[in-house]
Parts: structure tokens; sequence; C-alpha cells
């Protein structure tokens, strides 16, 4: 009798257990799962990040040769262009400014200046100073000062002061200026040469009737 009554309990009693036992089981692997998740999730994030990272630091890529061109090619052309400036800048402004007193047919004076703050070394190859030209509507030379004239074949140097002004005049035969009319021109040549400029002393200076 009493091992009627006993039985139901343990068999209840063991069925409890395995309940427990089972829902510890389940709670286990469920907290397993949950940590596993957690676990990839936080792994799948650190790739990401640094993913992520070495996408933002990774350097790029530019061709050598197409930068070295470029930068060479530019330095050429402003350097050419400066060079063409200079020449052209030189060639367009003489040291000594100069122009043509026409008293009259006959009588000429070629008046130059030192504009500059400095005195201007000059070299003559001979006693002339400056010759003067005659040229007719078509451009053509038709008289020349220095051909009626005689000078010292003897190299001369001298250094023109910085504000000074020097005059050569010119003498033109009565015969040649009868001939002068509208269209003819005269045109005045310094025959010194600056020693220490590239520079050219002075300009060819026009006169137009």
């Amino acid at each position: 009798m009493l091992k009627k009554v006993l039985l139901p309990l343990v068999v209840f009693s063991l069925m409890g257990c395995s309940d427990q036992q089972a829902d510890s089981v389940k709670a286990e692997t469920t907290k397993d799962e949950t940590v596993a998740a957690e676990n990839a999730l936080q792994s799948q994030d650190q790739t990401t990040v640094k993913s992520n990272a070495q996408t933002a630091v990774q350097p790029v890529t530019v061709s050598p040769s197409a930068s070295t061109n470029v930068v060479v090619g530019i330095v050429a052309t402003e350097s050419t262009e400066d060079r063409a400036s200079k020449k052209d800048q030189s060639m367009s402004k003489a040291l000594l400014d100069a122009k043509l007193v026409v008293n009259d047919k006959a009588n000429i004076t070629l008046q130059y200046t030192n504009n500059q703050r400095y005195g201007v070394p000059l070299l003559f190859v001979s006693g002339m100073t400056a010759d003067l030209w005659l040229l007719d509507p078509a451009g053509h030379r038709v008289w020349a000062w220095s051909n009626e004239m005689m000078f010292t074949q003897a190299l001369r140097e001298t250094v023109m002061p910085a504000g000074k002004t020097q005059n050569v005049k010119f003498t033109i035969p009565a015969s040649v200026a009868a001939k002068i009319t509208k269209g003819y021109s005269l045109k005045a040549l310094f025959a010194g040469k600056a020693t220490e400029s590239q520079t050219p002393a002075m300009l060819p200076v026009t006169y137009q009737y």
C-alpha cells in the first residue's frame, strides 16, 4: 500500500526534475546562442571598422611621369616667356633718349639725353658721334652726312653723365636741301655703343617732312 502511494510521488518528482533540467538546458542554450550572436556582431563591426579605416587611409596613386611632365612643361613655358619679355623690353627702349630738332632744311640738330640715374659708358670706333641720312619717299637713302666728312680712325671711350644732354649738329648742302619735299625723311644713327649693357645706347631717330 505504501509503495503504491510513494510511486506516483517519485514519478512526479522525476518529472519535475526533468522539466527543470530541460528548462535549464534550454536557458543555457539560449544564453549561448545570444553570446555567440553578440560575438559575431562584434566581430563583424570590428571587420567593418577595420575595412573602413583601411579604405580611408589608402593613398591615391598618381603617375610620377605625368606629374613630372606637367611641372617641367609649365616651368619651360614660363621661362621661355620671361626670356622673350626681357628681350622685347631691352630692344624697345634705349639707354639714351633722343630727338631731331629741324631748324630749317639745311640745319639739323640731334639732341640726346641720358635720363638714367647713372652714367652710361660709351665706345666710339672713330671720331664720328652720329650720322644723318636723307631718305626719299620710297625709303631709299639719297644722301648721308658721313659721305662728305672725314673722321679720325681711333677708338675713344667716354661716359655720358646722368641727366646730361648733348647735341650733334648737321648741315645739309643747299643743293641737297632744295630737293627735300613732302614725303622725304631724315634718319639719325648714333655711332656710340654701350659697353656695360646689352641695351642699345640709342635707337635710330627719324623726322618726317
